[in-house]
């Protein structure tokens, strides 16, 4: 059982007692059988979303990086979500840079800062033009700096500006490959490249990755996005040539990923696919 979990950002506390945790469900104790895949899953849906429906007595070492194989799976719940409450604004007759805003809104409800978080900690490491331990140690730092402020700026500019550009009629189909596309991009990243330091929460979910995880989200992930329309695997396969670019960069930077950088790549992710979507569906 995990003892020691105070990874920032990652600290698992005692759950409050409130009215709505009285009709939470009760996990297994066990990790083990098909108890294990109830547990994984969950894992994953309330790490990567601030969607709490579980109660669990005890946390499992291994539980996180078994919680890998959800990732797209997860992309889909929240692109499914994003999708359904850009449609109600849509029926709403919202216009057209209010919507875009209220998605934003949506998305820190449905998601939560952590990823945000991530790419500030990333900007503020990288842009110092430091040397690699200092980054890293920048990146550890809790404190805010110039560059993740005017980073994030630019960052919620460009999605306003694209939620608002892209079409109505295709912005909730391109909503939800983005989600597929940047979880299943967040699973190849923690599996392909390596660790820039051996502890810490990049090391808690790479720590026993399995490669049926990346054929898993790499196949379901697709074939998402071949549901969605073949112009929607080309937007993907475009958008993966900068995210990967972008990994490798940050992987020559630091020496490997850690978990901030998997939070910028998500990220800068969904910036390229809304991107690579704006320019080739039109």
């Amino acid at each position: 059982m995990a003892e020691d979990l105070k990874t920032k950002g990652t600290e698992i506390e005692p759950e409050n007692e409130t009215f709505l945790t009285k009709f939470y469900i009760k996990l297994p104790d066990s990790s083990t059988g098909i108890s294990r895949y109830i547990r994984d899953f969950f894992t994953c849906l309330e790490f990567l979303t601030r969607i709490r429906i579980t109660k669990r007595n005890a946390w499992f070492d291994d539980e996180f990086s078994r919680s890998v194989a959800f990732f797209t799976v997860i992309g889909c719940i929240l692109g499914t979500l994003m999708a359904t409450v850009n449609y109600g604004l849509v029926l709403l007759n919202t216009p057209i840079f209010l919507k875009a805003v209220l998605l934003l809104i949506a998305e820190l409800l449905f998601v939560g800062g952590l990823m945000y978080d991530g790419f500030m900690d990333t900007a503020d490491g990288v842009f110092s033009g430091r040397t690699r331990e200092r980054v890293l140690e920048i990146m550890q730092d809790s404190h805010v700096g110039a560059n993740s402020v005017i980073a994030i700026i630019i960052l919620l500019l460009l999605k306003v500006a694209l939620y608002s550009e892209i079409s109505i009629g295709m912005l909730g189909n391109v909503l939800l490959g983005m989600f597929v596309f940047t979880r299943m991009m967040m699973a190849i990243d923690i599996i392909l490249f390596p660790l820039a330091k051996e502890k810490g929460l990049g090391a808690m979910f790479k720590a026993n990755t399995k490669p049926w995880y990346l054929i898993f989200n790499v196949a379901l992930g697709l074939g998402i996005l071949g549901y969605l329309g073949i112009n929607f695997i080309l937007v993907g396969l475009v958008a993966s040539v900068f995210s990967f670019g972008l990994a490798f960069y940050l992987k020559h930077c630091l020496g490997g990923l850690t978990g901030d950088t998997y939070g910028a790549l998500t990220e800068c992710g969904n910036i390229f696919f809304l991107l690579s979507a704006y320019y080739i569906l039109g």
